[in-house]
């Protein structure tokens, strides 16, 4: 019997277990050498993952710090479908914790094998997603998240806006600063475990950058008086919509501002788009009355009419151009004054039309009507001023009461700031510390004498306003009425009221305009339906604000004692 080492079979098996030992090591070394780099990065790609890290969006305040937008934590589930093997107890635990058939589980399984990312739930309580993640189900990663909140519900809402799943603004002012509100993601790396689980962060690429914080000019308190006078509004006349904007007289701060019927920014599911607009900026339609005041600022600026003028009324209609333009109430004769008392557009029309309408036009224009105001905020209406090359008599007069333009409520506050700060008109804002330099537009005796005249269309005889009387207090204001156009001409019983005030008149320290869309209730004027919302609202807010009274309750009128023997019919 041979020995084992002359045993050829023997020979042969050491020859190529030395042979294969010998590649073996050859190709060892050479991996080691030549594709240490190759082969570390594969390890390390198969042992970690690159996690973006979503930064938290900034808080929205109000001007004291009261938050409105917040951001809560939350936790996203996500697959890996190429790894998603769930056992059958596991399909069952995840069905009973997040509500998932097993046609969802199949179809992550299925019909995302090409792809290494799928959603399986998103913004779900972080204690929820820590249940799922202690199943150990391979393929299943969490990550941090976001969810956007407002604390007041549906208070402001059309002015907030809100975000989309992804945090993204959409409406509102979450749009309008969505930059700076957003921040940016950061890039982390993180370690896995043999179940394929991340187990800790180990580098940082990217820090993220948390979106910063916004504060309003919005003051929540007034905010609150102003929905609740609109909701009281809206239901008593029976409206469509009522609106309104309220602001800091001297500085162009809007403090409130709202539209109802409103909605709920946290419950998405019940949402309806005709809710969602701000019809504060949005919505433009013919102004009516309220354009007044600025037709008598362009006749005394004009310096064409006789300030001590007596225009004649009786009969209570005129024709021009072979359409009649008829006044609501029963006057014989009115000084400029009382024209924006009565809200005479008769007698309006006859001191216009020797004025000019490009008169008129222009000094609407430089008031900001048919542009954006400063705010720009997301759908607004610029509307239009009409600017012809020649004026009839009666396309004057009609732009001189209020139609054949378009505006919108923001304009309208606005420019009413001009009566209030000496003919400077001084740009609205909303974002504290943003507040833009005033422009002088009108002369500060034509701005006073047209705020003396306003005050009379509260306080006065037969004053149109005299529902926006507060009692302490002398307040300044204009009604109007509209009749809602179509595309053939005007609706029939379709009617906008409107009110816009300044209070106190004598040291003004707020604005505010209202509008009342279609009322089917109590009339249509504005004076019998916007005005006492305006009345509402501004006596919580100069109670609010520790106002001083003044108990005089008279203010000197331009005109306060008109001539009793007219100088000529105009």
């Amino acid at each position: 019997m041979n020995p084992l080492g002359t045993n050829p079979r023997f020979t042969i098996v050491l020859a190529i277990f030395c042979s294969l030992s010998m590649v073996l090591a050859a190709k060892i070394t050479y991996l080691m050498i030549f594709s240490h780099e190759f082969l570390s990065n594969e390890g390390h790609k198969r042992s970690t993952r690159m996690i973006e890290t979503m930064p938290v969006r900034g808080t929205i305040f109000d001007r004291f710090n009261q938050p409105l937008a917040v951001s809560t934590p939350v936790s996203t589930l996500w697959v890996n479908p190429k790894q998603f093997a769930p056992t059958n107890q596991q399909a069952l635990m995840l069905q009973e914790h997040l509500d998932i058939d097993d046609s969802m589980t199949r179809k992550l399984i299925l019909n995302a094998q090409d792809k290494s990312f799928a959603y399986l739930a998103r913004r779900i309580n972080p204690e929820l997603a820590n249940k799922i993640t202690k199943l150990s189900i391979p393929g299943i990663y969490e990550r941090l998240e976001y969810k956007r909140y407002y604390p007041q519900s549906s208070m402001l809402a059309q002015t907030l806006g809100f975000t989309n799943i992804d945090q993204k603004g959409i409406e509102g002012i979450e749009l309008m600063y969505n930059h700076k509100l957003s921040g940016m993601p950061g890039i982390e790396e993180h370690t896995l475990n043999l179940h394929k689980r991340v187990t800790r962060e180990i580098v940082v690429h990217k820090p993220i950058n948390p979106g910063d914080n916004l504060h309003l000019t919005i003051d929540s308190t007034l905010q609150y008086y102003v929905e609740k006078a609109l909701i009281k509004g809206l239901k008593s006349n029976a409206a469509k919509s009522v609106s309104a904007i309220l602001i800091h007289a001297k500085t162009g701060e809007i403090l409130a501002l709202s539209t109802m019927p409103s909605f709920n920014p946290n419950a998405r599911r019940s949402f309806n788009a005709e809710l969602i607009r701000n019809r504060v900026f949005t919505d433009v339609y013919e102004p009516g009355s309220v354009i007044k005041p600025f037709s008598m600022a362009a006749v005394l600026t004009a310096n064409i009419i006789d300030k001590n003028a007596i225009i004649q009324i009786a009969p209570g209609f005129v024709k021009i151009n072979g359409y009649t333009i008829r006044d609501v109430g029963r006057d014989t004769q009115l000084d400029l004054a009382g024209i924006i008392r009565r809200s005479s557009n008769v007698g309006m029309s006859k001191i216009a039309i020797p004025t000019g309408g490009a008169v008129i036009s222009q000094l609407l224009t430089e008031l900001g009507f048919g542009n954006n105001t400063s705010i720009y905020f997301p759908g607004e209406s610029v509307g239009t001023v009409p600017v012809n090359r020649t004026w009839s008599d009666i396309a004057t007069a009609s732009l001189s009461y209020g139609y054949s333009l378009s505006v919108n409520l923001a304009q309208l506050a606005q420019a009413y700031t001009v009566f209030a700060n000496d003919g400077d008109l001084i740009p609205l804002s909303i974002i504290k510390g943003e507040a833009q330099p005033p422009r002088n537009v009108i002369s500060s005796e034509v701005a006073n004498s047209v705020l003396d005249m306003m005050v009379h269309a509260v306080d006065g005889p037969g004053a149109g306003g005299k529902r926006a009387a507060i009692d302490g207090y002398v307040i300044a204001g204009k009604s109007g009425t509209s009749r809602k156009a179509s595309s053939g001409g005007y609706k029939n019983n379709k009617y906008r009221a409107m009110f816009v005030g300044i209070a106190p008149a004598n040291a003004p320290e707020f604005i505010m305009a209202v509008v009342v869309d279609e009322p089917t209730a109590n009339g249509y004027f504005g004076g019998a339906i916007a005005a006492p919302i305006f009345k509402d609202v501004l006596t919580d807010a100069l109670r609010i604000r520790n106002i001083p009274r003044d108990e005089r309750q008279t203010f000197p009128a331009a005109n306060a004692h008109p001539r009793t023997e007219p100088p000529g019919a105009v």
